[in-house]
């Protein structure tokens, strides 16, 4: 419900909270007597407050480090990671309860579970590793090396679930970490152009075509050309999709969208808007990898359509769209990440070069 629309009448407190602790066993809802304050097992240092007028307001409270340095129930790169938050609180959107007291706790189960499945903000090392990635091939290719091997994993499982289930392991903390940057549009573009080139054969391919096979490595993190390198790469995912003919592994390039699609939804807000960019915004970009498999192409274009007009006004929208930030931008007010996003993937209104491949063609295996 938007903001401007709240209403005037009081709700049930009481009857909401006793709908709620009887509904999930990982809440924990104390009545203050001027709200609601609500806690989940499965996110510490997380509070959700819920007023009078059903306002419901959350946010992330780290404490101070204690005598050892650490934050109890964080590792020492999570309590690193907070030390660099312009604020120790990050506060997520708010949101106004709809319906009846039923709803509302529906609602509110909803919003907790959302962000228990979304990587907190500690748990986004970005902030340490851009400087890394920036300075070192090394980096660069631990990337593509855990990206390969989470692949193998998704591929040999069937799914998705060990990947994204319990802690954070070493792989998916290098890939979060990288695409929760600057330059995390250009890396899944990246891995697209790195993708489509093992399917090619060898033969006949030019100079520039061999060069791509180290295009994730040759990335740049440093931020100097972000539109200009995203731009460069996006055209060139859409051109080699385009040109391809011959089919690829599908069940590798479903692997694919279903490990980025997912890193993508479990990114916090607070690290997409300090990346510069939304998930509508990361949609242009996923939509080729859909392309590629080629199979419904007719309801793909409608996808295209409407992740047009959802993303249409840009870049004007990336801060209500992905909330406030914890680096940069939250320190200095600036947002031009979307500016340079929008450049970067040819945006005229809500269309991109993306979403126009994929409303006028087939890809090149299709044809």
């Amino acid at each position: 419900m938007p903001m401007n629309d709240i209403r005037q009448i009081d709700i049930n407190l009481s009857s909401l909270s006793e709908l709620l602790r009887g509904s999930s066993r990982t809440a924990n809802v104390t009545d203050t007597g001027m709200g609601l304050v609500i806690t989940d097992e499965r996110t510490e240092y997380l509070k959700t407050y819920v007023g009078p007028s059903g306002i419901v307001r959350s946010r992330w409270e780290y404490p101070e480090p204690g005598r050892n340095g650490r934050i109890r129930g964080l590792s020492d790169h999570d309590t690193a990671t907070v030390a660099t938050f312009v604020d120790r609180c990050v506060e997520l959107p708010a949101f106004a309860l709809p319906g009846d007291a039923t709803h509302q706790a529906m609602w509110l189960r909803l919003h907790l579970n959302r962000q228990a499945n979304r990587f907190a903000p500690h748990q986004v090392h970005t902030a340490l590793r851009l400087p890394q990635l920036a300075a070192s091939t090394d980096a660069r290719y631990d990337v593509l090396r855990a990206y390969r091997r989470l692949m193998q994993n998704i591929i040999d499982d069937g799914d998705t679930d060990a990947v994204f289930g319990g802690r954070i392991g070493r792989d998916l903390q290098l890939l979060v970490d990288a695409i929760a940057s600057p330059a995390g549009l250009a890396l899944i573009a990246a891995l697209i152009i790195d993708e489509a080139e093992r399917t090619r054969p060898d033969a006949g391919k030019t100079e520039r075509d061999r060069r791509l096979r180290y295009v994730v490595e040759d990335l740049d993190y440093s931020g100097i050309n972000d539109a200009g390198q995203l731009a460069e790469l996006i055209k060139t995912a859409v051109e080699l999709l385009s040109s391809t003919r011959t089919k690829p592994d599908l069940t590798r390039v479903r692997a694919m969208r279903s490990l980025l699609t997912g890193i993508i939804n479990r990114l916090p807000n607070a690290a997409l808007a300090d990346a510069g960019f939304t998930r509508g915004m990361a949609g242009h970009v996923l939509i080729l990898i859909s392309w590629w498999l080629g199979s419904d192409l007719t309801r793909l274009t409608d996808a295209a359509l409407r992740l047009e007009m959802r993303t249409e006004g840009w870049p004007n929208r990336l801060g209500a769209d992905a909330g406030a930030g914890t680096g940069r931008g939250a320190r200095t007010g600036e947002n031009t990440g979307a500016d340079i996003m929008a450049i970067g993937l040819h945006a005229v209104g809500g269309s991109t070069i993306c979403t126009r491949a994929v409303r006028n063609g087939r890809p090149g295996w299709k044809r």
